[in-house]
């Protein structure tokens, strides 16, 4: 799949911790109960010493700090660790994706000076104070402000990215005449996942995303935006068919109000279904997931994903759906890398080096591209994201950051 000697990006999780509550991120059930199946961890600066020998750090052109269920912020050991990292190839490449909402101004201005000359910072803040909250669920907007202010002070790169939803469309000026007053180099407003899903019958359009409390009661609902330029093609073609439900703009306002009174009957459970039934047919949708080609977006960039507990992955993909409750897709992915050993992809029990040689890596997810039935050796993972027509909705957010980008500062 790809030569140890080959791999020029690390896609690293340092942290499985974050302060935030988003609805559609793995680490909650729509922003409430939280997500039992990963470990809150974080990567320490020996870990780092202990996993990537100092010759391979040095073929590496980047270092990417997204995260699946985690904030890089929230890492006690990521000055050192980058500062380390830095040490050993002074020009490589950082990324780091934030909601912002945490640490000292310090941290900020020691992330700035370490990013001013190698990195980029993309803030992820979805409106103003008054609307920041209603997706950024548990964030603080005076740290955000703070971390913002801090970091661009230093003069390092950095990326405001907007999602847009129908409660925050209107501030999308504002937002981008503040990011220049407070020097972020580029403004980039950005397409909501989570309006889309998928069935037995196909693609399906939501017309809202449900948020729920700690203790599973509804809270309010988030709806897409509707100007066309910020809204996928999905939903804008729904759009175009069935009217969707008008609200006024304050009603997540109101909503929320009412449901600190709630009586539980708003109840919200998740029943996950463990495993196909391979008795039963496969829907049209399934069939579809095992014909399509799969065009893997990590061969071609040379790149890894790292989980925070150490596992290696092909993508933040994989990595991502491994660490989900069962469901048809993360029970068949478990399976999956269980028959080969999950101890056999960590760091914590064997090389890298011996990782990317062994099977799984050499033959195991390419057998599983060839496949063409998701019964067998296709997985649903990689023919939901990589699978050629199967994931319009993402690659639409992907494609939104680069066309529909309004650029505060220099042009991209």
């Amino acid at each position: 799949m790809i030569d140890y000697k080959e791999i020029l990006s690390l896609d690293l999780e340092t942290s499985s911790l974050c302060n935030a509550k988003c609805p559609v991120c793995n680490r909650r059930e729509s922003g409430g109960k939280k997500n039992k199946s990963f470990t809150e961890t974080y990567v320490t600066l020996q870990n780092i010493k202990d996993w990537f020998p100092i010759d391979f750090i040095k073929q590496l052109h980047n270092i990417s700090m997204c995260g699946n269920y985690g904030d890089s912020m929230t890492n006690p050991e990521l000055i050192p660790i980058l500062r380390y990292f830095k040490s050993i190839k002074p020009h490589i490449q950082f990324h780091m994706n934030t909601n912002a909402s945490g640490r000292n101004p310090q941290f900020w201005q020691d992330l700035g000076e370490i990013f001013k000359d190698c990195g980029t910072v993309v803030f992820s803040v979805d409106g103003l104070e008054d609307t920041n909250w209603i997706y950024r669920r548990g964030t603080s907007w005076e740290k955000i402000m703070s971390a913002m202010t801090n970091y661009t002070s230093t003069g390092a790169e950095s990326r405001w990215e907007y999602l847009v939803f129908r409660h925050n469309q209107h501030q999308v000026e504002e937002a981008k005449q503040l990011a220049n007053d407070i020097g972020i180099t580029h403004f980039l407003t950005k397409k909501a996942l989570g309006f889309v899903g998928n069935d037995e019958k196909g693609t399906e359009v939501h017309d809202t995303i449900n948020v729920f409390g700690n203790n599973a009661e509804f809270q309010y609902s988030i709806s897409p935006p509707t100007e066309v330029k910020y809204t996928n093609k999905e939903v804008a073609e729904h759009r175009s068919k069935n009217a969707f439900i008008k609200t006024d703009q304050d009603d997540v306002y109101t909503q929320f109000e009412k449901s600190k009174n709630s009586d539980g009957i708003f109840k919200h459970k998740i029943e996950y279904v463990k495993a196909i039934d391979p008795t039963r047919p496969l829907t049209n949708y399934e069939k579809r997931l095992g014909e399509c080609d799969i065009d893997c977006q990590a061969i071609p960039p040379k790149r890894i994903f790292i989980s925070s507990e150490g596992l290696i992955f092909p993508c933040c993909y994989t990595g991502g759906k491994y660490y989900e409750p069962d469901n048809e897709d993360s029970a068949q992915l478990k399976t999956f890398i269980n028959e080969y050993g999950k101890e056999n992809i960590s760091l914590k029990h064997n090389t890298l080096e011996n990782i990317i040689d062994g099977e799984l890596f050499t033959t195991g997810w390419l057998e599983s591209f060839e496949d063409r039935d998701v019964r067998n050796k296709r997985l649903r993972v990689c023919s939901l994201f990589c699978g050629k027509g199967m994931n319009d909705e993402i690659m639409g957010t992907l494609d939104s950051i680069k066309v529909y980008g309004n650029v505060a500062g220099k042009k991209e």
